[in-house]
């Protein structure tokens, strides 16, 4: 991965190689946002059976892992008891493993277990077993995120399975948007070499959090955290990936609070701050977006340890959790 910060001279709409003869791009609604793929390919059918084979992933990982969906893996997770085994896609066992190794190496500022919190502030649908109307759920909410809970590990994982080692809540939106995006780009390149066929490029940008794989350095704009409408920026990516992340305020129970979770605190983190963050797959860079918000840090450790560095940075005012 190589990137490069660009002035705004370097940047035309000319440059833009999705603009180019020879890429075929095409959008669809997915995973909360507009999923956007340009695969650049002398051979336009393809570049279009590459790019159907690319959406069907990211629908897969959307139906495995989506919070909202009855059916999905991570549903059947959290319907589970402590203890209980549940069968699950090798790709949500690969998540859930990423994330239990990033909530390690973070000290616990990346949490997939959040989930209770936005429940809390109606980010979230309610599950009839975490019923808010309950007199004992704040309580008990308190309870699952105490010092004492959180240092017993949330899961054990294998292949195929999942055991819940404590009650939890799991939420995979902190990374799956990222991972989908990976899966999507090796959806491309897999097809590509199956076929001993030669690609030229082949971008994912799924509202933001985006890879990059091609022969040449691709000019990306940056959006400015206070006011996304505004552009901050740009870079030049190669073979590499960018996710953005914002407190930008969703309409909750009462007013307006950031879907991003001060694990220690439990609570909304400020409003008003974002990062941009570049590593070598999408997975990561978006998960290590909230590792750099809620602690503050524009130089963690585990950037350089995933080979990621950050773009553009506003941090949120100082916590109150001890994360800074």
């Amino acid at each position: 991965m190589s990137i490069r910060c660009l002035r705004e001279s370097d940047v035309t709409d000319t440059a833009i190689p999705l603009r180019d003869a020879g890429i075929v791009r095409r959008a669809k609604p997915l995973l909360g946002t507009l999923v956007d793929i340009a695969v650049g390919a002398a051979d336009s059918e393809f570049a279009l059976t590459a790019i159907g084979a690319s959406f069907a992933e990211i629908r897969d990982v959307h139906r495995l892992m989506s919070f909202h969906e009855p059916a999905s893996d991570v549903s059947r997770i959290n319907r589970a008891a402590a203890g209980e085994p549940v069968e699950v896609d090798p790709r949500t066992a690969e998540v859930l493993r990423l994330a239990t190794e990033l909530q390690n190496a973070s000290d616990g500022a990346f949490d997939c277990t959040v989930a209770p919190v936005l429940v809390l502030h109606r980010l979230l649908p309610r599950m009839n077993s975490w019923n808010e109307a309950r007199p004992q759920f704040h309580e008990r909410h308190a309870e699952l995120f105490s010092s004492r809970v959180r240092r017993i590990p949330a899961f054990t994982i294998d292949a195929c399975s999942v055991v819940k080692q404590r009650e939890c809540l799991v939420d995979l939106g902190g990374i799956a948007k990222g991972y989908a995006v990976d899966r999507a780009v090796d959806a491309v390149t897999s097809l590509a070499a199956a076929s001993r066929y030669t690609i030229d490029s082949v971008l994912v940008n799924a509202g933001g959090d985006l890879r990059y794989h091609g022969r040449n350095a691709v000019p990306i704009r940056l959006r400015d955290p206070r006011n996304p409408a505004q552009l901050s920026g740009a870079v030049a990516i190669s073979d590499g990936a960018l996710a953005s992340s914002s407190t930008s305020g969703l309409y909750g129970r009462t007013h307006e609070v950031s879907p991003l979770i001060d694990p220690v605190g439990r609570i909304p983190l400020p409003l008003g701050a974002g990062v941009t963050i570049a590593a070598p797959c999408c997975a990561i860079a978006d998960a290590l977006t909230k590792v750099a918000l809620i602690t503050g840090n524009a130089t963690h450790p585990l950037f350089a340890r995933y080979g990621a560095s950050v773009v553009q940075f506003l941090a949120p005012p100082l916590l109150s959790s001890g994360h800074r």
